[in-house]
């Protein structure tokens, strides 16, 4: 399973209840030569794949991926913020983090950064999780998969 998918399954079940298919501002930074990766990620239909675009298009994606989350009104962020992680550019970094310090931020999209930091740069991303995870039980439950190196953390599912 995803780590997206297992992290949303995790935050539904055991807190407070998370709107995956969430009404939102469909972002499209970048302009036409994003156009088409932008339309297959808001279009998608099959909530596993919905980051496979962004993901599929890679680095060239991160900056305006990076400008799109940074927008909390975004629709379908999560997995914005999860593709960050499987692109696994540095660049992303800031983002991610300012996300994960940020205390107005929902801490399912704090959860969801500090994974995608994680994915990215795993001694920054046990940095992060033994500073926060005292901050709410999901960022707790995390802390413990990342003690653990969790495969589910980093490994996409067969589909």
């Amino acid at each position: 399973m995803k780590p997206i998918i297992m992290s949303l399954l995790i935050s539904c079940l055991l807190f407070a209840p998370t709107v995956i298919y969430a009404q939102g501002q469909e972002y499209r930074p970048g302009g036409d030569e994003y156009s088409s990766t932008w339309s297959r990620f808001y279009n998608g239909d099959h909530e596993p794949e919905l980051d496979d675009p962004l993901i599929e298009a890679g680095e060239k994606m991160t900056l305006v991926i990076c400008e799109a989350v940074n927008n909390k009104d975004m629709r379908f962020r999560r997995y914005a913020i999860s593709a960050l992680g499987y692109i696994g550019d540095k660049r992303a970094l800031p983002t991610l983090e300012n996300i994960l310090k940020s205390k107005d931020e929902i801490y399912y999209f704090r959860g969801d950064a500090l994974q995608a930091i994680y994915q990215i740069d795993k001694i920054l991303g046990k940095k992060y999780a033994l500073e926060f995870w005292k901050e709410h039980e999901y960022l707790e439950m995390l802390r413990k998969a990342i003690e653990k190196d969790a495969k589910w953390l980093t490994e996409p599912t067969e589909e």
